[in-house]
């Protein structure tokens, strides 16, 4: 996702529990859900990397998560990966609205992070969303959609 996550690795039940606290941030608002699952299975496909011992996707989206979420989480950085993931998938619909925000701080929460972690996390994926819509043509539609994230 992010260059700075790129060392960052998350064994199955790690997946497992991230996956779980993603879905609950896609089902928040009910808005374009679809592509937000969509994105999260490209997160749990991806971190399984064709292991087939794991757990299908489908069976991820019963709504009950782990209980002991912080217990999984155990190095900053698994922290970090997991909450930027939410607010991507809380991006995906185009807007993070106050109801998606406040289930990524109920998350972070969940899984031992300061809020002020989250603000920090917050600034790096709107920075790194402007940095993927600076590549198009259009420098107009780009000022929009910073103003929006702003």
């Amino acid at each position: 996702m992010f260059p700075a996550f790129d060392d960052v690795s998350l064994d199955a039940d790690q997946t497992v529990a991230a996956t779980q606290l993603l879905l609950r941030v896609a089902h928040v608002d009910g808005a374009r859900t679809a592509e937000e699952v969509a994105l999260i299975r490209q997160f749990y496909d991806g971190c399984r990397n064709g292991a087939p011992d794991w757990p299908a996707f489908d069976s991820l989206q019963s709504g009950t998560a782990d209980s002991d979420a912080a217990g999984h989480f155990t190095e900053p950085a698994q922290r970090d990966v997991v909450v930027a993931t939410c607010l991507m998938v809380a991006y995906a619909d185009g807007a993070l609205i106050d109801k998606e925000l406040a289930a990524v701080h109920a998350v972070a929460a969940e899984i031992g992070m300061a809020a002020t972690r989250v603000d920090e996390l917050l600034a790096l994926v709107k920075d790194y969303m402007l940095a993927q819509l600076a590549r198009l043509p259009d420098a107009g539609s780009v000022a929009a959609v910073a103003r929006e994230l702003g």
